[in-house]
């Protein structure tokens, strides 16, 4: 048997429990523990299963396997380490729609739902999340604790380094590079490089000054 333990409990991790029943069907060995949250929620009352305790105050079950539905990536990998210092175990959630070539490489703890198409050679790195119908193209490389979200493409050997956030409709050209904590807006096209920490939107990618 093994028991999920979903790391949040707001409309994300609704999302995440839905995933996780596309991915294991009626497995009688696999079941949703509960939720872990730090705030309030009324996800129980919705008539998920319950909100088990704190992040710091849930000690892991042998049992136990983990998935994180904190969409901010740097709550995101936080989160995660408090977790894996007290030896929890993540697993990988992955629609049963998506078109993943066997030369991709996944990290640990990532999520893609459905309708995603990785290609060739591609690489998506430890605790990032692909929403749906996000296409990578040959090559592409995007790093650890990325939130990608859906309808976005990438070019042949295109980057997203560590801790970025690519908003839904964005579209990279090949060999574009977005650099760590580097967030870009939705719809935009990004040409060249985004520099770390910098927030970017439009046609073609600029930097604006936002704060959501």
């Amino acid at each position: 048997m093994r028991n999920l333990v979903i790391i949040g409990a707001s409309g994300f991790a609704r999302e995440i429990y839905d995933l996780a029943h596309y991915c294991f069907g009626n497995d009688p060995d696999f079941k949703v523990r509960g939720f872990l949250s730090d705030g309030p929620s009324d996800i129980e009352s919705r008539g998920y299963p319950p909100v088990l305790a704190t992040v710091s105050g849930y000690s892991p079950q042998p049992d136990d396997v983990f998935f994180c539905a904190i969409g901010k990536v740097t709550d995101r990998k936080k989160t995660v380490e408090i977790i894996l210092a007290k030896g929890g175990k993540f697993i990988n959630l992955i629609h049963p729609t998506c078109v993943i070539s066997p030369s991709v490489k996944l990290g640990i703890g990532v999520g893609i739902k459905a309708f995603c198409v990785i290609a060739s050679d591609a690489s998506v790195g430890d605790f990032t999340f692909l929403q749906s119908s996000v296409i990578m193209g040959h090559d592409v490389k995007i790093g650890r604790y990325c939130q990608v979200n859906s309808h976005t493409f990438f070019a042949g050997f295109s980057q997203v380094h560590d801790l970025a956030t690519i908003n839904a409709g964005v579209k990279l050209i090949q060999n574009a590079v977005v650099e760590e904590l580097a967030v870009v807006g939705m719809g935009s096209v990004v040409l060249n490089k985004v520099k770390k920490g910098t927030t970017v939107f439009g046609s073609p990618a600029t930097k604006v000054n936002f704060q959501p």
